[in-house]
C-alpha cells in the first residue's frame, strides 16, 4: 500500500465523502504541492470514481484486482486522458484533439475523465476552449484540472469547478466571508429578504458568482450531513433539521440547473429565495 503524507489526509477524507455520497461534480480543480508526489493521489481519486466496486480511497490505493484499476495504474484505461503542456503551455490543438476523442462512445460504458496537468499553463485560446467544455458539461465526462496555484487560473474557469487541495491547511472546501453570511441568512430564513439588497449587490451579484458560491454551499451541506464535523458552521446548521438541509441542497441543485439557461437573473434569484422560504416556513 502506498504511503501518503499527513498533508493528504484531509484530501482523502473529502474525496471519500464526495464519492460515497454520489455527488460527483463534472469538474474539479485540484491544487497540489508537488506534481510528482501528489499526482498519484489525483489518479487514485480517478480510480475511486471509476471503480465498479465502490471502494474507499485506502482500498483503492492498493487495488490491482479489478480491470479498471489495473488499466489506470498502467496508463492504459481507454477513457482516461491526461494532457500535459506541449513545451511551455497547453495549446488549443491539444484540447480540440480531446474534444474529438469525446465524440466517440465510451469503450467501457463508464464515465470518461480528462486530466489537465499544470492547468495554469493553458494559453489564452486553450483556456477559452476548456471554458466551453465546462459551460456545457456532459453527464459522463469529468474534468480534473491540476495546478500548484489555483489563483493562476482564469477566474471564469475557477468559478465552474469544485476546488480541492492536497494540503493540510487548505483541503476543505474553500469559502469566504460572503459565503458564511449567505449560509447564516439561509439558516435564519427571513434574513434572506431582510438582507436582500446586500445579497444581490455583494454576495450573489451576478450569475458566475452565484454558481461558484452556491456550489460551495451545496458541498458544505453535503459534508455536514455526512459527518457533522464542520465546526465553523455548526452555529448555523444546528438551526435546521437534516431534512431541511437535504431540501435546501436539492433546491440549490435544481436552481443551478435553471441558471444554465438564458433566464432573467433577478427573477431567478427571487424564485430561488422563495423556494428556500417555503421549506423553512413549513417546519
Amino acid at each position: 500500500m502506498s504511503k501518503f503524507s499527513c498533508d493528504s489526509y484531509n484530501f482523502i477524507s473529502i474525496i471519500d465523502k464526495i464519492v460515497s455520497s454520489g455527488r460527483i461534480s463534472h469538474a474539479y480543480i485540484i491544487q497540489v504541492k508537488n506534481y510528482d508526489e501528489d499526482f498519484l493521489l489525483v489518479k487514485t481519486f480517478v480510480k475511486e470514481i471509476l471503480c465498479k466496486d465502490k471502494k474507499t480511497f485506502n482500498d483503492i490505493s492498493s487495488c490491482s484486482s479489478c480491470n479498471i484499476c489495473s488499466l489506470i495504474d498502467s496508463d492504459n484505461y481507454p477513457d482516461l486522458f491526461i494532457i500535459e503542456p506541449d513545451g511551455k503551455e497547453i495549446k488549443k490543438s491539444q484540447l480540440l484533439g480531446l474534444q474529438k476523442e469525446f465524440q466517440n462512445k465510451s469503450l467501457l460504458e463508464n464515465k470518461r475523465v480528462y486530466i489537465l496537468k499544470e492547468a495554469d499553463k493553458l494559453n489564452e485560446t486553450a483556456a477559452n476552449t476548456i471554458l466551453k467544455f465546462l459551460e456545457e458539461p456532459s453527464n459522463d465526462i469529468i474534468a480534473i484540472l491540476v495546478t500548484t496555484n489555483r489563483y493562476r487560473m482564469m477566474e471564469t474557469i475557477l468559478s465552474r469547478c469544485q476546488v480541492l487541495s492536497i494540503d493540510s491547511k487548505d483541503s476543505e472546501v474553500i469559502y469566504d466571508n460572503e459565503i458564511a453570511d449567505l449560509i447564516n441568512f439561509m439558516c435564519d430564513g427571513d434574513s434572506l429578504f431582510i438582507n436582500y439588497n446586500d445579497i444581490i449587490n455583494n454576495i450573489l451579484s451576478d450569475k458566475v458568482i452565484a454558481v461558484a458560491r452556491l456550489k460551495i454551499i451545496e458541498e458544505l451541506f453535503v459534508q455536514y450531513l455526512t459527518d457533522k464535523s464542520l465546526n465553523s458552521f455548526d452555529k448555523y446548521f444546528l438551526k435546521l433539521s437534516d431534512d431541511i438541509i437535504v431540501k435546501y441542497t436539492l433546491i440549490i441543485e435544481e436552481y443551478l440547473k435553471k441558471l444554465e439557461y438564458n433566464v432573467n437573473y433577478k427573477l431567478w434569484l427571487d424564485a430561488f429565495f422563495a423556494s428556500l422560504l417555503v421549506v423553512r416556513n413549513n417546519v
